[in-house]
């Protein structure tokens, strides 16, 4: 029993030291020296901490390289499913969406709650790092103002679902059939979905297919391109991506035929990523107009790394989305709508700068 008692000890021990925060620091530098695209900007520095690191790499520019967890990575892109809250915030920290039978719905958050903080933090740009460090079934404390009152929610960070495709319309304008989809990320589930979604939309002989991009943060390069497959053709090489000198991925059309129906690409300010390679890409070789706001300008992509036994992982930046003339997919100030959209009527104004884009008019308000 001694002796057992002492594998058990040293197992205990030794897995201690695997999973230690310097153990798990040494690791993510070593594989940013072999992998990371920007390691030239960073190089030459020191940090005390994975979480100096990544303040440290914020400041550079790189908003996308974090420490996850591997069962939280691996459950979003399989399945659209996330373990948190359950809320998105604005800038200002409103509730803007309060996803169903989310944890967040079942303790009684609601849209239009001004977040204050979030387990005393009041950084805004760390509450995502904050719900990430909370375990899952652990509790999760908002401080908000709701209806000038001040009041505080506990939440049990829980699994929840993350609709793909958020609604999908046909809407007779005049004489014309229009097909809408807001589709919401490029998880595994995307691609079925959207192809279910196409041939209702082909059984009804659409006019104009307007794919809603808005808010839509990306996912799969692999599921993104397939989505794309489905609607344009040609030969040859539709894209690449390369990293830090190298080619790590060649991407060919698929078909030689296309969807032959004009479409309309809705983005915004949230659009990145996956998102803004495929309204490039829809623009390149479909014709396809582009309407809203411009998009995050997130031309490169991520790769994720097993960090220890712990359930550690680094989704790392490791290269950038190139079309075949080397140019990237957009820049970082992202993609430069073919007409603005105001806040009223997205569809009629997405028409109107349709009709206007097919005959060569600056559209009204266009600047």
């Amino acid at each position: 029993m001694s002796f057992l008692l002492v594998l058990l000890l040293l197992h205990v021990s030794f897995a201690g030291e695997d999973c230690s925060r310097e153990e798990l620091l040494k690791k993510v530098v070593a594989l940013m020296e072999r992998h990371y695209l920007w390691w030239d900007r960073i190089k030459d520095s020191q940090w005390k901490s994975e979480q100096e690191l990544i303040d440290h790499l914020r400041k550079i520019g790189d908003r996308w390289t974090s420490i996850t967890r591997q069962e939280e990575d691996r459950l979003w892109y399989s399945s659209s499913k996330m373990i948190g809250l359950g809320v998105r915030w604005d800038d200002k920290g409103y509730v803007v969406k309060v996803f169903p039978k989310s944890p967040a719905e079942q303790h009684g958050v609601r849209e239009g709650d001004l977040i204050l903080a979030i387990n005393g933090v009041n950084d805004k740009n760390q509450w995502r790092r904050v719900i990430r460090e909370v375990e899952k079934g652990g509790i999760i404390n908002l401080e908000i103002i709701r209806e000038g009152l001040f009041m505080e929610i506990k939440v049990l960070k829980g699994e929840f679902s993350v609709p793909v495709i958020e609604e999908v319309r046909i809407i007779d304008h005049g004489d014309k059939k229009i097909g809408y989809i807001k589709l919401v990320n490029f998880t595994q589930p995307a691609v079925e979905q959207f192809r279910e979604v196409m041939e209702k939309f082909n059984a009804n002989n659409i006019d104009v297919l307007i794919l809603d991009l808005r808010d839509n943060g990306g996912g799969l390069i692999s599921v993104a391109k397939s989505i794309v497959d489905m609607l344009i053709g040609g030969e040859g090489v539709m894209f690449y991506l390369e990293g830090r000198g190298r080619n790590l991925g060649v991407y060919q059309f698929t078909n030689r035929q296309s969807f032959n129906k004009p479409i309309i690409v809705l983005v915004n300010k949230h659009t990145a990523s996956a998102s803004e390679l495929v309204a490039t890409l829809l623009r390149r070789y479909a014709g396809a107009v582009i309407v809203g706001e411009n998009t995050v300008g997130k031309y490169v992509g991520s790769n994720m790394y097993i960090l220890d036994s712990c359930g550690n992982v680094l989704r790392l930046i490791t290269f950038e989305m190139k079309l075949p003339s080397g140019e990237l997919v957009t820049t970082d100030k992202g993609i430069n709508p073919d007409c603005k959209l105001e806040k009223e009527n997205p569809i009629e104004r997405s028409l109107e700068c349709l009709s206007s884009q097919a005959f060569g008019v600056s559209p009204a308000g266009q600047p």
